[in-house]
């Protein structure tokens, strides 16, 4: 199980919305996906690993264009 220190999580959340969304976006698309694959039956590991790896390029591409944006 993961240990995460809860105030310093819900600390980062208020001081960075942008991170709010990131997080809550990839639940959500995991969620998404997990309710879809079990209802048709296609439950893939490959899946989820795909939906992480577009949520990371999001983020990514977010934290590239704000450094940019400012300068």
């Amino acid at each position: 199980m993961i240990s995460i220190n809860k105030q310093a999580f819900i600390h980062a959340m208020k001081n960075d919305s942008n991170l709010a969304i990131y997080v809550s976006t990839t639940f959500a698309l995991l969620a998404t996906l997990g309710f879809q694959e079990v209802i048709r039956g296609t439950l893939k590991p490959e899946h989820f690993m795909y939906a992480l790896l577009v949520s990371f390029f999001f983020v990514l591409w977010a934290v590239i264009d704000r450094k940019f944006r400012k300068s």
